[in-house]
């Protein structure tokens, strides 16, 4: 058999011990154009048919050794060969032959010799006809099998993809419920412990040390804040719920609000501050609050990393379009392997385990993600452990905005009442109820306090008051539910209703809107930001942040 033979011809094999007869057969065939195989032992076809598929066996019935018969059972009992058809070749007359016993040992004809060339021609181009279209038929049915095994292939990894990306919304969804309620859970015992200071510097005298007192607990209630609005921001932005809200802004303000919010932590580790400015005001289109935000982050992590009486330099320049801001520190350094992974979320530089120098690790992920939205860059330089650290900030210098930057406003200042008002307060937390009664007295209001939807909705109906300041996670009747009663049932459209909640994202703002509420303070509360609300109601203004209802920290 050749080698280099065509796959697509068919097998044709002669099984006779007498060479003149296969060459007899031979000569016959060799027209068909197909691979005629020679077995002159019973041992060799059998062989053979181990080894490849046959469109027809022309068997011999007198070969030597086993006869013909013998030959076809063996034939029939192979799994390769059961199938193929066998032509009995025999010299007995037609009459003799058993044709029964041929017919029942799978045989599907028999020629007797004298053999007719055109008819074993014939018989045998059939057989080969019947073999290449079977042959067709099951390589069809193959690449039919293939492609169906393919599409659902295809299908099931669709599937797949689906069910990942819903299991994958599922965990967002969950981790974000888990965020809120985690922020909910700790912003309230923030916010008695924030009216409880502030009742202290009202009326306990002035010493030095019941000063230090109240602004300890006031740094870590701002600390604590700033964790808490953090951890959601880092939510928000992998979401993509963040938006910047660009204006015309003077870097030099976004410096001094940095400054402002980090100085508490600065001041408490007794690190020198310096900061230089360029010389020409830079106004640029920027979110004012969120660059203030990645400021703040930088300065309180230099703060936190530097070894108590440290130096901190905060530089401003302009290069070009460009604005350059550098952060630089005399702290404990960034160890080389840490460099290129230091602005991933959660990586704490590999120092949490110092005394003072523990975190989430979120802050520095923040900050290059809202750097990012600016379209500018944020990098870390240190030339390792106690060699100090520097990050340096570079933003394109864009000024689309038409107007000029806003005034910086004066922090309000807390005062008597203008206008005494009767307020209500709701808070199922007896701590923070007693404690904003308290001191929305001192300033000169009627203050009623309850802890309840049922007894909040009792005393708005009776007593008619002019504000009601409602904690919406309330027992029995919640805050909303509370808010729509007063609207609807109550008829009291003049009355400032505000929300006061742990929950600050999109929806609860909106929530809280729809319910009918006048205004969404999240605790804890900016008492500056409420007293101002409640010396101008007029003004309705929102502390939980701009249009995209951000939850923005204050000092």
């Amino acid at each position: 058999m050749n080698p280099n033979q065509d796959d697509s011809l068919c097998k044709v094999l002669l099984v006779d011990d007498r060479p003149e007869n296969l060459e007899f057969l031979e000569s016959i065939l060799r027209d068909l154009g197909q691979v005629l195989i020679r077995a002159v032992t019973v041992e060799e076809a059998l062989r053979r048919l181990l080894d490849d598929d046959f469109a027809v066996v022309l068997l011999d019935l007198q070969m030597s050794g086993m006869n013909g018969f013998e030959t076809g059972r063996l034939i029939r009992s192979r799994d390769r060969s059961r199938q193929t058809p066998i032509i009995f070749l025999t010299t007995r007359e037609s009459a003799d032959f058993p044709v029964v016993m041929a017919y029942a040992l799978g045989a599907v004809d028999y020629l007797v010799r004298p053999i007719m060339p055109e008819i074993l021609r014939a018989k045998v181009a059939g057989f080969v006809d019947l073999f290449q279209k079977t042959q067709q038929v099951n390589r069809q049915a193959q690449q039919l099998r293939e492609l169906e095994r393919s599409q659902f292939e295809h299908v099931l990894a669709e599937e797949k993809q689906r069910w990942e990306l819903e299991r994958l919304r599922e965990e967002a969804r969950r981790k974000n419920d888990f965020l809120a309620v985690l922020a909910h859970e700790l912003r309230n015992p923030l916010a008695p412990i924030r009216n409880a200071v502030n009742l202290l510097r009202l009326r306990c005298p002035a010493d030095p040390e019941s000063e230090w007192a109240q602004d300890v607990i006031e740094r870590q209630v701002q600390q604590m804040t700033r964790v808490v609005d953090d951890l959601l921001d880092v939510s928000r932005i992998t979401r993509g719920k963040i938006k910047l809200q660009k204006e015309a802004t003077d870097i030099a303000s976004v410096v001094h609000r940095a400054v402002e919010i980090a100085q508490p932590l600065i001041e408490a580790r007794g690190h020198q501050l310096q900061v230089t400015l360029p010389e020409t005001p830079v106004v640029m289109d920027a979110d004012p609050f969120r660059l203030a935000q990645v400021l703040a982050n930088l300065l309180n992590n230099a703060a936190k990393y530097t070894e108590e009486g440290g130096r901190i330099w905060l530089t401003v320049e302009r290069s070009g379009d460009q604005l350059k801001i550098r952060v630089r520190d005399t702290g404990v350094g960034i160890p080389p392997n840490y460099l290129p992974k230091i602005f991933e979320l959660f990586v704490q530089e590999g120092r949490s385990h110092e005394p003072g120098q523990t975190g989430f690790g979120i802050g520095l992920s923040l900050a290059r993600s809202l750097v990012e939205m600016h379209g500018g860059a944020i990098r870390a330089h240190s030339l390792g452990t106690g060699q100090g650290s520097e990050f340096e900030v570079v933003l394109p210098i864009h000024l689309t905005s038409r107007s000029a930057p806003p005034a910086p406003r004066g922090k309000p200042q807390r005062q008597q009442a203008a206008v005494p008002l009767r307020i209500l307060v709701v808070d199922d937390n007896v701590d923070s109820a007693k404690s904003l009664t308290l001191l929305l007295s001192h300033n000169g209001h009627t203050v009623q306090m309850v802890h309840d939807g049922k007894s909040a909705l009792q005393i708005l109906g009776d007593w008619q008051p002019e504000v009601a300041l409602l904690d919406i996670g309330l027992p029995g009747l919640d805050g909303h539910e509370v808010a729509r009663r007063v609207r609807a049932d109550l008829g009291m459209k003049s009355t400032l209703l505000i929300a006061m909640t742990g929950y600050g994202q999109v929806e609860d703002r909106r929530r809280s809107q729809e319910a009918g509420f006048n205004a969404h303070l999240v605790k804890p509360i900016d008492l500056d930001a409420l007293f101002e609300l409640l010396a101008h109601p007029e003004l309705v203004v929102d502390e939980t942040g701009g249009a995209d209802g951000e939850s923005r920290y204050t000092s």
